[in-house]
């Protein structure tokens, strides 16, 4: 009887030792779903140039979707827009492959040779690659791609001769990389320019 007298004013003296409340399932989230992305990148022959700039949504753990443009690189500023496809992965990391489809302005648009001929005044590329990327924080991106690019139209750039290359080759090659007159050299062999790239990408992100 005094047991239970006890218990009954520990219950009312206490009540929150009487009902303990149940203890709190933790949610684990990953860093990738309902994010939106906007950084930098800096490359070698990628869609975006020597350098430029992405917005990304990442609606879904395993897809999402990027536009941006950029400057530099020898077939002149473009602008890009890149599907991302992350099969494997955990809550920080993901395996990214990576399509892509860019256009390119040339430097020389509207440029004619004594004769006429011009080399053409844009190109498009589409491009595949794989890439690791991190989210070290809720807030943080950070991705190290590598692909191939191949230039959808050649063929137009086989205006020069092949006496004409050296000297075009001295005039545009201005950065490093793949030039018009690679392209040229291409579209003469009757083959397609494909260049190798490499990127680097950081940008800040949020949750929606």
């Amino acid at each position: 009887m005094r047991c239970r007298a006890a218990l009954l004013l520990v219950a009312l003296v206490f009540p929150s030792v009487a009902r303990a409340d149940p203890p709190r399932r933790r949610v684990v989230r990953d860093y990738f779903r309902r994010t939106v992305s906007v950084g930098a990148s800096l490359g070698v022959g990628s869609p975006l140039g020597l350098t430029g700039g992405f917005v990304e949504l990442r609606p879904w753990r395993a897809l999402g979707a990027s536009v941006g443009g950029g400057v530099g690189g020898n077939f002149g500023p473009s602008v890009m827009a890149t599907v991302l496809v992350s099969p494997v992965g955990t809550r920080r990391w993901a395996l990214d492959l990576e399509a892509s489809l860019a256009h390119h302005v040339s430097y020389a648009a509207g440029r004619t040779l004594d004769d006429g001929r011009a080399l053409p005044g844009s190109s498009n590329w589409v491009g595949l690659g794989v890439a690791s990327e991190w989210r070290p924080t809720r807030g943080l991106l950070l991705r190290v791609a590598v692909g191939r690019a191949w230039l959808l139209d050649t063929g137009a750039y086989g205006v020069l001769r092949e006496r004409e290359l050296p000297e075009a080759q001295e005039a545009v090659a201005l950065l490093p990389g793949a030039t018009p007159v690679d392209a040229a050299r291409a579209a003469l062999a009757g083959d397609t320019l494909g260049v190798w790239y490499v990127h680097l990408d950081l940008a800040p992100t949020w949750r929606w």
